[in-house]
């Protein structure tokens, strides 16, 4: 008791601090969870009904990118900025969706979204004809996240690439590798179908023969000892 007396004030004093901090974390949740309630209202708002044609009207990247900055700093925010990026890419514009992406992943770089963000940035980047950048790009997605639904679509972009550059090798692989995969994926008839017709023009893939070796073969004059021909 007379040690209650004599620390009851410094008691009062700690219970009303505890008290203090136990309001402010309540308020602060309080307030998060309607700031992200309000972004998610906000941005299930731009999903139209469908028309009498049964045709949905598509929001416009502005319409996300809109939410992304009214509701920065929330997790809807980052969906929006992730969508908004996405549509950028379907409208054509580039740079801005590479932009877009790239700012979503300095904030998100190990969110559940990082390997779509980052697979938005190789397309937007061969889709102006950086294939070398889109290439090392392809090639970070696999290396980061290989066990994404993204790696698949990644290796089939750079397969294609590959293809382009001449490098048929390199691209058989990466079809493989989606053929091999489990489970069997959504993107497995698009390997075979690309497998299928890049042995139709090298057939010597079929056979494990690299196509620059089989060149090489064939540029090969057998040798004689039968007399030139005059």
């Amino acid at each position: 008791m007379a040690w209650l007396e004599t620390h009851k004030l410094h008691l009062v004093y700690a219970g009303a601090a505890a008290l203090a901090v136990w309001l402010a974390a309540f308020t602060y949740s309080h307030v998060r969870a309607g700031q992200e309630a309000s972004a998610n209202a906000a941005l299930a708002a731009l999903n139209k009904p469908a028309d009498r044609t049964g045709k949905q009207p598509q929001p416009l990247a502005a319409d996300y990118l809109k939410v992304a900055e009214q509701h920065a700093g929330t997790k809807a925010a980052d969906r929006a900025l992730l969508f908004g990026a996405d549509r950028l890419f379907t409208e054509g514009k580039f740079p801005e969706a590479k932009a877009h992406f790239e700012k979503y992943l300095a904030a998100n770089a190990t969110g559940s979204a990082a390997a779509a963000a980052l697979l938005g940035v190789a397309a937007c980047q061969e889709a102006v004809s950086e294939t070398d950048k889109s290439i090392a790009t392809y090639q970070q997605v696999l290396a980061q996240h290989s066990t994404s639904p993204e790696a698949h679509p990644a290796r089939l972009a750079l397969g294609l690439l590959h293809e382009q550059k001449k490098q048929p090798d390199q691209a058989i692989k990466l079809y493989d590798e989606v053929l091999r995969a489990k489970p069997v994926s959504v993107w497995r008839m698009e390997a075979e179908m690309r497998r299928e017709q890049l042995v139709r023009r090298h057939p010597q893939l079929a056979l494990g023969v690299p196509v620059a070796a089989a060149a090489a073969t064939a540029l090969v004059v057998p040798a004689t000892n039968a007399p030139a021909k005059k």
